[in-house]
């Protein structure tokens, strides 16, 4: 007896389930949304200057003509860590820049730093440039675009 009445009740639920012959695939599509307005403009990255803004923290690092540089400028409220940086190269290799002189920076505080990297990386090795804080990763600077 257990066992019929457990026949029974599969059958109802599949039968429940059942459509009557019509499948998912019948369906009509959902409306499509008209598609976002998208406006083309003339962007050029700015060889060298990487760009970072984040919850009132800005920092930019440049590495042209000259040796590498780091400004740091921390209007977010809190004193932060001492900056870092560091790079992943395009054969994902990560160096460490050295920065002489890198202390917390307090709300408010501007620091600018002259970074050292080992003399076999070249400007053209660098695929991405991270910004550390004392022991906090605070992410990826984007390379600086302008308009033009």
């Amino acid at each position: 007896m257990p066992v019929r009445i457990l026949v029974i009740a599969m059958l109802v639920v599949a039968g429940a389930g059942c459509t009557g012959g019509a499948s998912s695939t019948d369906t009509a599509p959902p409306s499509s949304a008209s598609p976002l307005p998208t406006t083309n403009i003339d962007a050029k990255i700015v060889p060298g200057v990487w760009t970072y803004d984040l919850r009132g923290l800005k920092a930019t690092f440049t590495w042209k003509d000259g040796p590498p540089a780091l400004t740091v400028k921390n209007g977010s409220g809190i004193e932060v860590g001492a900056p870092a940086i560091y790079v992943v190269t395009q054969d994902q290799k990560r160096v460490d820049g050295s920065l002489d002189g890198s202390v917390p920076l307090t709300d408010g505080a501007n620091a600018q730093y002259i970074v050292t990297f080992p003399p076999d990386l070249q400007r053209s090795d660098v695929g991405l440039v991270v910004l550390e804080l004392g022991d906090e990763n605070w992410g990826a600077l984007a390379p600086k675009v302008i308009e033009g």
